[in-house]
């Protein structure tokens, strides 16, 4: 006996989502250069941060004043300040952009099926066969294929009725192993 769902395509239309696509952005990041467990994080932050006490010792001991060693740490904080900042309104501008193509484009039809995906707005049409995507990757709201610098999001609120994210995605993954 035949199973059609494992052939049948499934279809969406995708809309852009300022926040959803950065949100998507995120998971697309994390395909390509995964998280690192807590543990990890904490024991290198703990390093950097001995180190920093230990350079603070080695200044106090070398005569100069705890006033000299807390202005360069306020100095460093000020620079990690200014820096996020300018990183946030920076990628502002960079979904600004990004949105300004969406405008253009408008909804996307996407067909997923066993050959590959097919994306097609009011000015592009995409095919590509599952060998073209890298990784399939879920994050809170929407699954995010990443090909190449590229990315594909689609939102969990756009799959058909009775279709859960993570069966999308089971779905998904079987036809890039058989793809």
């Amino acid at each position: 006996m035949r199973d059609d769902t494992a052939s049948a395509a499934i279809r969406v239309t995708i809309a852009y989502d300022r926040r959803l696509w950065r949100r998507a952005m995120t998971g697309w990041w994390q395909s390509v250069v995964p998280p690192v467990p807590f543990v990890k994080r904490a024991l290198f932050w703990a390093i950097v941060w001995f180190l920093v006490g230990i350079s603070a010792v080695a200044v106090a001991a070398a005569g100069y004043s705890l006033f000299y060693i807390g202005a360069g740490l306020a100095g460093a904080a000020l620079m990690l300040a200014g820096f996020a900042y300018l990183q946030n309104t920076r990628m502002g501008r960079f979904w600004d952009v990004i949105g300004t193509h969406w405008d253009r484009a408008g909804e996307t039809e996407a067909v997923f099926d066993p050959t590959g995906v097919t994306l097609t707005d009011a000015v592009s049409r995409r095919d590509l066969r599952w060998a073209a995507i890298d990784a399939v990757r879920g994050q809170r709201g929407v699954t995010v294929l990443r090909s190449g610098i590229s990315m594909i999001a689609v939102p969990d609120s756009t799959l058909p009725e009775g279709l859960t994210p993570p069966a999308f995605r089971a779905q998904l993954a079987a036809w890039r192993e058989a793809g």
